[in-house]
């Protein structure tokens, strides 16, 4: 789900981001005069509908067939819109009733066609779809309504590459999405083609809307939040998403659109019923955002997650394999490669914030640490590569590897070319070679593709990298690499707030696989094999399927408290109350002399900034 899982706040139960290609124009036989508009309107909100209406001209046959996406780019998940639209119609150019039958849940057969079809229909609200997330879905509320457009739009086959436009009926709220508006038509904008039509999500309501210019171009923040924004919260977020945009930007040295907008839909992180999937996803010139509304926080909370979407704009927007666009809306994408659209993409969201000062180095180094533990002791169940190739049917608490497992990925790749070339090129090469050669041409390549022209790239030499540790199974080779770029083993000391359990996940939620004696699970009365559910609140509840168990300590310490876990034990349902303790822990970790001058800590230095 591009699904992507960017930026961990440690209440997160999930960050995932994704990936949408920019579109590309597909040849056809259609009339040179075709085109299709839209108009959406929602009625009355406590309907919870989206009423679309639409036009298309120039299609040359009598029938065509009308079809709804089964997912939308760079959410990955396996949606079937089709499934939400209601009292489907089609008119032809005077009004006269059109044939249409019904196919499956996702497509539907018009005849009786003389050029021009009429549609009308309407599109429930679905922001609660099992195994996808909101920022890819679409929802209707009293004072906002969020739509990512695969939710809203069809095409008819055939018809996705004429010139598309949108008019939204807004009255008395306000509007943002990435397309560019009409001239003389107001709430009207452009899309050259259907894929740019549906990778513009629209966020309308009485939200704060806050602006920037980088390099003469406007940058949009919509905010939908619990409060508004104070005046301090404003400029932090303004001048953290100004300072993102400036430090990306400048790995590429471009600013590859009109203008950008941020669109934020910020949650109450007491209100456990909206915890089910923060995260965000990114889009041509747009980026959404679904995370929770800390105050006084909002920027720093959100800076790495702004990152990581903001890079996606090259990568895998621009530069990507060519199953990742042109798109076949009515198959989900099968690629090998997201390590590199998704993973590489964390590491420098995290890398680069490090490098600028923006966040500690520290936070680096805290995460080597975690995955040396998780990712460089044992051989892996799985390749990184074979999740890549499931991540439609994989559900969201096993797609995390492609965003804590991927960025270290990307960082011993960097070592690699660094240490191989004397630190003279870097994965910064390689990326910024991409982009002159696919990015800008419009051109893709293949998943096998990739680690040669990195190679071409930079000089390094990368198959054996690459199929020991992203194509393979072996453990990630911390040991061999920290130590020749000036890290050191040290002790440390740190409390940290526990649930004192360890868990694995399956479909029914968390399972208790060890507890710790006296810890909290103990004092819970949990046992290894109960099987951790949900969570209650006192007036809402979460499933604990949608969070990964790697992160229920990061949740322990921002549970409120007077919570209930449901668990299952031997098929019983049983209840008990959350508790957890603070420890102190004794660690063996890598840390970094700052004194050091080798050239292995240079070339750390050159990564993460210290």
């Amino acid at each position: 789900m591009p699904r992507r899982i960017s930026f961990l706040l440690a209440v997160l139960p999930l960050l995932v981001a994704a990936c949408a290609a920019p579109s590309k124009m597909a040849t056809t036989s259609m009339s040179s005069s075709a085109s299709a508009s839209y108009t959406v309107a929602i009625p009355d909100v406590t309907a919870e509908r989206f009423q679309i209406t639409a036009t298309i001209k120039g299609i040359t046959a009598d029938t065509t067939t009308y079809f709804f996406p089964i997912w939308g780019p760079g959410a990955y998940d396996l949606v079937y819109f089709g499934k939400y639209v209601r009292n489907f119609t089609a008119t032809g150019a005077n009004g006269e009733p059109l044939n249409v039958r019904q196919v499956d849940s996702n497509s539907f057969h018009i005849s009786g066609i003389h050029g021009v079809v009429n549609l009308r229909y309407e599109v429930q609200d679905i922001e609660d779809v099992p195994n996808s997330a909101l920022f890819g879905l679409s929802d209707i509320e009293p004072d906002f309504a969020f739509a990512n457009t695969p939710a809203l739009f069809g095409y008819a086959a055939g018809y996705k590459a004429i010139p598309h436009t949108v008019t939204y009926a807004h009255e008395g709220w306000d509007i943002t999405l990435g397309l560019d508006p009409v001239a003389g038509q107001p709430d009207t904008y452009a899309a050259r083609d259907y894929d740019e039509l549906v990778d513009a999500p629209v966020h309308m309501g009485k939200f704060q809307r806050l602006e920037f210019m980088v390099d003469g171009k406007p940058h949009i923040i919509s905010i939908t939040a619990p409060t508004q924004l104070s005046k301090s919260d404003a400029q932090a977020l303004v001048d953290t998403a100004r300072r993102v945009v400036k430090i990306v930007s400048g790995v590429f040295g471009e600013l590859p659109y009109n203008r950008y907008i941020f669109q934020l839909l910020l949650v109450d992180l007491n209100n456990t019923n909206a915890m089910k999937a923060f995260g965000a996803l990114e889009h041509a010139n747009s980026s959404t955002y679904l995370m929770p509304y800390v105050e006084g926080r909002v920027a720093q909370s959100l800076a790495e997650v702004l990152a990581h979407e903001y890079w996606h704009l090259w990568s895998p927007k621009r530069i990507h394999v060519a199953e990742l666009g042109p798109f076949d809306y009515q198959r989900g994408p099968r690629t090998r490669s997201l390590w590199f659209a998704e993973g590489l993409t964390e590491y420098y969201a995290q890398a680069l914030l490090a490098r600028s000062g923006m966040v500690s180095p520290e936070k680096i180094i805290g995460d080597l640490n975690q995955a040396a533990g998780s990712f460089g002791v044992r051989r892996q169940r799985e390749s990184i590569t074979d999740l890549s190739l499931r991540v439609a049917e994989a559900p969201l608490f096993e797609i995390i590897g492609l965003y804590s497992k991927g960025p270290m990925i990307g960082f011993l790749l960097d070592a690699e070319i660094r240490l191989q070339t004397g630190n003279r090129k870097s994965l910064d090469d390689a990326m910024r070679f991409f982009n002159e050669k696919y990015g800008k041409t419009g051109a893709t390549f293949g998943d096998d593709d990739i680690i040669p022209i990195m190679e071409e790239a930079t000089g390094a030499k990368l198959s054996e990298f690459y199929k020991r540790y992203i194509a393979g199974r072996e453990p990630l080779p911390f040991a061999e690499y920290l130590p020749r770029l000036g890290f050191t083993s040290v002790v440390t000391y740190d409390t940290a707030t526990t649930l004192g359990a360890t868990f694995s996940a399956d479909e029914q939620g968390w399972v208790v696989e060890e507890v710790a004696p006296n810890g909290a699970a103990s004092l819970m009365g949990l046992q290894k094999g109960d099987i951790l559910t949900k969570v209650q609140g006192p007036d809402n509840e979460f499933p604990l399927t949608s969070i990964p168990p790697q992160f229920a300590d990061m949740l322990a310490g921002q549970l409120p408290p007077g919570l209930t876990v449901v668990f299952l034990r031997n098929g019983t349902s049983k209840k008990t109350q959350v508790q957890v303790r603070t420890v102190i822990n004794e660690e063996k970790q890598w840390g970094i002399d700052r004194a050091d001058s080798s050239l292995g800590a240079q070339i750390r230095k050159a990564m993460i900034g210290a």
